[in-house]
């Protein structure tokens, strides 16, 4: 649930900036603290835990431990995480870049924990409320990107 947690922190973040007014002026704050903030928390999270502690995190997902492709997940997390921080400086085009870059890993992540859920009956809390953020971070990134265009 640290997700939904850093995905609130980005949200608050821009709500305590009472001079933006339009709702494309919140959209584009709103767009830009979820990708500096949101994004880089999550990506350096899920880095450090794929990466530095990957067997309890398997057990606390509930798959086998000792997979080699949790590291890997953990690096592409770091490098999002990197891509976060790169948004403070880059502009809108690089905004879409990494939304189109994350988006796939986080909604693909949810049909694999979904379907480990229907196939394996695997509810442990590590699979089941990790399909919240996994839509909701990448859907609120790609609505906050069109409402901030148009």
């Amino acid at each position: 649930m640290i997700f939904l947690i850093f995905w609130l922190i980005g949200i608050i973040t821009t709500i305590m900036n009472p001079t933006i007014r339009t709702v494309q002026a919140i959209s584009t704050n709103l767009l830009f603290y979820q990708l500096v903030i949101t994004l880089t928390l999550t990506g350096v999270q899920g880095f450090l835990g794929h990466v530095f502690k990957s067997d309890m995190v398997a057990e606390y997902i509930g798959w086998e431990k000792g997979s080699p492709f949790q590291k890997e997940l953990g690096y592409a997390e770091l490098g999002y995480g990197i891509a976060g921080v790169l948004c403070i400086w880059m502009g809108r085009e690089f905004w879409l870049a990494v939304i189109v870059i994350i988006s796939p890993l986080f909604i693909g992540a949810a049909i694999v924990h979904l379907k480990e859920m229907m196939k394996n009956k695997n509810f442990k809390t590590g699979n089941s409320t990790i399909l919240l953020p996994d839509l909701i971070i990448p859907l609120s990134l790609i609505s906050l990107y069109f409402i901030s265009v148009f």
